[in-house]
């Protein structure tokens, strides 16, 4: 499982800070399990490699002191279970909404970019719905005549503008997004 957080709004940044950053989340208690929310600790880190910058960086490992589950710290600039960064990613969707497919400018290929459209449209109609539930639950529901119909990418974005907070982020729409699933417990992930 991963847990995505603000952990610098780049690579640089996500290098000098991050390890200070996972610090202060173990240390307050804040950074808690999403099966069982107690308390996490460092176990380990490994590496990660963005395909289209051909950077790499250290992810910190945590593990719960209750129940056996180790949960990897992503940055909201990375998805889940993705080479490429979230950014990219994003790109890819905004630009699918008015560019063919074959036309639109990224390293990835076009299968990759089939996948990422017809796999990530359904997770921002899962992402959007789940978050509009959430922020009804808390009593700040965002209601459906606010919202302008559109691709799910830009309805998912009109909710984030309206969520009832600011959540600290790196500017990418699908890492905050990811940021509100996380918190609330839902754990889905775009």
């Amino acid at each position: 499982m991963s847990i995505i957080l603000f952990l610098g709004s780049s690579v640089k940044e996500y290098i000098e800070k991050s390890a200070g950053m996972i610090q202060e989340h173990i240390q307050n208690g804040s950074l808690r399990c999403e099966t069982c929310t107690k308390p996490m600790k460092h176990h380990s880190n490994y590496t990660r490699g963005i395909k289209e910058t051909g950077e790499k960086i250290p992810i910190t490992v945590v593990r719960c002191v209750t129940c056996p589950k180790w949960h990897a710290l992503l940055p909201d600039f990375i998805l889940p279970g993705k080479h490429y960064s979230g950014n990219e990613v994003e790109s890819v969707i905004i630009d699918s909404a008015a560019v063919p497919i074959g036309e639109i400018e990224t390293e990835a290929s076009e299968p990759t970019v089939r996948r990422w459209i017809s796999q990530t449209g359904e997770k921002l109609k899962q992402a959007a719905g789940a978050l509009k539930y959430h922020f009804g639950r808390i009593g700040k529901a965002i209601s459906e005549t606010v919202i302008t119909p559109g691709t799910a990418y830009s309805e998912l974005e009109q909710i984030l503008e309206k969520a009832p907070r600011a959540v600290k982020n790196s500017g990418n729409k699908l890492g905050l997004a990811n940021i509100w699933l996380g918190a609330t417990g839902i754990g889905a992930y775009i």
